[in-house]
């Protein structure tokens, strides 16, 4: 079993980092600094960004994490996409609905564009002593790209709003190859190229 243990603040070289973590069935630990930083974290918790995108080679697949904010920026998904990552994990904490919302909407947006399949889950819940975690808005959800083999909403699985709960799911890799070399459309293929950047 492989396990993604959410986001925790770690301090490095007197920085603080909001960082992902993998922890591998033998015991390796692989790990993503969240890339993009809010104004919030800025200004009220003096957080740093991470400088690299990592991408992780598992018994399952090739997956990537990105942090919350990460992953309302499409480009750093492509490049993901382009190193042969099929499963994007996005750990996420939204204190309202705004947020939550963006990064909901976007991860759709992701699995379209990229013909991939994106894991979201996000706290739930209040811590009423520490700011900005006085009250959480999130949901987990296993979406898939809008094609005929998945479900029309590409919403393989989610949960309760604001539940407290576990929701599981089985992701078909094959069905990623089937869609981006047969589907009604193939985004990752068609990408203008000459147009604009290829991020391979």
């Amino acid at each position: 079993m492989h396990l993604i243990g959410g986001t925790h603040i770690i301090a490095e070289e007197g920085k603080l980092y909001n960082t992902a973590f993998l922890f591998y069935p033998d015991g390796r630990i692989g790990e993503q600094k969240k890339l993009h930083i809010t104004p919030t974290e800025v200004k009220e918790w003096h957080m740093g960004a991470g400088d690299s995108l990592q991408v992780f080679d598992t018994a399952k697949g090739r997956i990537a994490m990105l942090v919350c904010y990460d992953v309302e920026f499409p480009e750093i998904v492509r490049m993901a996409r382009a190193r042969g990552v099929d499963v994007l994990f996005v750990p996420s904490c939204t204190y309202d609905r705004h947020g939550f919302h963006r990064v909901r909407y976007t991860c759709h947006a992701r699995t379209i564009e990229n013909q991939i399949y994106v894991v979201t889950t996000g706290t739930v819940g209040a811590l009423p002593t520490v700011d900005f975690m006085r009250g959480n808005f999130g949901q987990a959800a296993v979406l898939t790209p809008n094609d005929v083999p998945f479900p029309p909403k590409g919403i393989l699985v989610e949960g309760e709003i604001n539940g407290d709960m576990v929701v599981t799911g089985d992701l078909d890799l094959d069905l990623l190859t089937l869609v981006r070399e047969k589907g009604s459309v193939t985004t990752w293929r068609d990408r203008r190229t000459d147009l604009y950047t290829d991020w391979s």
